[in-house]
């Protein structure tokens, strides 16, 4: 068997052996897979619990009423439904409703609030100092300028500054997802910084629930635009509003403006509008959030009340719940000698729930993370295995190569030995054995004595033959013989004539 064999049956058990079946536990667990475009793949049917049995919980929004008043006065407007995006968020119930929530804008300045978001959280947190200059100026005067005056010059040098040289503007945008809760994002967000209704509502949602986490974004946006956007209207002027707008005319002739804010009614609300080539666009999004206001402080007037039922319906609930786990202990058989257990803890109003799980779901779940291990431990120590075996597989074939290789270079030195002494031998026989015979290279060519002309007889010119004269220099006490000297030579290892012996063997 040659070496490329042993590879190939080291290389093939370490395969077998990581592509082993799994255990029962990783065929237990199943994770849902998300669609690239964004939406959702079918997952499996979630397992009936109490709470799903029981119904969702009433919502204070009225997701229907909201749909109405945004199509009739888009309607009225005359505008298409697919060029307005809107995100609203009543911060005191979490709730949303969104209109064309994931259709991606470029936003233009708006995106300045996520941008300074990031500066602010690390100054707070320390990693910029409070003294820090950005292109002559202080830190709060740069928060200023961006957000209150919108500058752009300054937010390139934001961006630089965060940055740090670390590459382009997708690494601040990649950082700001944290503000976020999208479970997808389309690529022109990292590419070109496009953003949708339902991100830039979560930015601000992130804003608005810790505002301390981010020290000096939220004072400066309540001193932007005081007569324009979300306040042109003069039944907004009574509240505080922390908006920034977006305005950009892109080189194919559509024209982007949007506008994005915590309104702070009693209960504050978060609003976002995005449009694209719509005429009148401020008027429109001025009209919108006096829509939303009104909406809003309805639900300010309800809230309170809608909150005590929502309560009490939780307590029913979790008293029949208890009610419901004692009669179902109470019908378990006891035997003889136990000790009745302790009922399990219900959660109270206000409190978080937390899941119940039987002795059985405790085993199963102590097998499922046994299997694991163990199954873990396997697969380590068939990769350790098949690491060790071509390991071994290397350190023999070196160890055959390495002997035939000396072995080799020995011969080849004693067949040189061989041909150096035979050339010795020959260069220390007699003088008259050395002596070149005629006709051979280096003999003597005998002259012949020159014939008397006779009177009368033209002469001719008798071109008489010249002795040779060996060539190089005669050594000193013996001629040089002309023969030639053997002269040693090193051999080579040619690894093909021993990759030719393995395939024989």
């Amino acid at each position: 068997m040659n070496r490329n064999t042993l590879h190939v049956l080291a290389w093939l058990l370490c395969l077998a052996l990581m592509l082993a079946p799994a255990s029962p536990a990783f065929a237990a667990e199943q994770i849902p897979i998300r669609a690239v475009s964004g939406e959702e793949a079918e997952l499996p049917a979630a397992p009936e619990t109490p709470e799903a049995e029981a119904g969702p919980r009433d919502s204070l929004l009225d997701n229907a009423a909201i749909t109405e008043l945004v199509q009739d006065f888009l309607q009225k407007k005359n505008i298409p439904a697919d060029r307005v995006g809107i995100g609203y968020c009543y911060t005191a119930t979490g709730e949303e409703w969104f209109h064309n929530p994931d259709t991606w804008f470029y936003p233009g300045s708006m995106y300045k609030v996520p941008l300074m978001m990031l500066l602010s959280e690390r100054i707070r947190e320390g990693k910029v100092g409070k003294d820090t200059q950005i292109g002559g100026l202080n830190l709060d005067t740069v928060f200023e300028y961006i957000l209150v005056n919108s500058n752009n010059d300054y937010a390139h040098m934001v961006r630089k500054f965060l940055i740090d040289g670390q590459g382009g503007d997708e690494i601040w945008r990649e950082q700001a997802k944290q503000y976020a809760r999208l479970d997808s994002y389309d690529e022109r967000y990292l590419l070109y910084c496009y953003f949708s209704p339902r991100y830039m509502t979560q930015v601000l949602e992130t804003l608005c629930q810790d505002p301390d986490r981010f020290p000096g974004v939220t004072e400066k946006l309540l001193k932007a635009e005081p007569a324009h956007y979300f306040r042109l209207s003069s039944e907004m002027n009574a509240m505080d509003i922390a908006q920034k707008y977006g305005s950009y005319l892109d080189q194919e002739g559509s024209n982007w403006n949007h506008t994005a804010g915590i309104i702070y009614t009693e209960h504050p609300f978060i609003l976002t509008v995005m449009t694209k080539n719509v005429g009148g666009y401020e008027s429109v999004i001025g009209e919108l959030a006096v829509l939303f206001k009104d909406y809003t402080l309805g639900l300010d007037k309800t809230y309170d009340a809608w909150r005590q039922e929502q309560e009490a319906k939780e307590a029913e609930r979790l008293e029949a719940e208890q009610a419901a786990q004692q009669a179902e202990q109470a019908a378990q058989p006891q035997q003889p000698g136990a000790t009745a257990r302790p009922a399990q803890a219900v959660t109270r109003p206000g409190q978080p729930e937390t899941q119940l799980q039987t002795p059985t779901a405790d085993r199963a779940a102590r097998g499922q993370r046994a299997g694991i291990i163990v199954l873990s431990f396997l697969l380590a120590a068939a990769i350790i295995g098949g690491i060790g075996a071509v390991i071994i597989v290397k350190e023999r074939e070196r160890r055959r190569y390495a002997s035939y290789r000396r072995r080799f270079e020995e011969e080849m030195r004693q067949e040189a030995l061989a041909k150096e002494r035979a050339a010795r031998a020959q260069s220390q026989q007699p003088a008259e054995a050395r002596t070149p015979q005629p006709g051979t290279p280096g003999a003597q060519t005998v002259r012949r004595p020159e014939q008397p002309v006779r009177p009368g007889t033209p002469q001719t010119n008798i071109q008489q033959p010249r002795p040779s004269v060996p060539q190089g220099k005669p050594l000193s006490g013996a001629p040089r013989s002309s023969a030639p000297q053997p002269q040693r030579q090193t051999p080579s290892f040619d690894r093909k004539l021993w990759d030719k012996d393995e395939e024989d063997e």
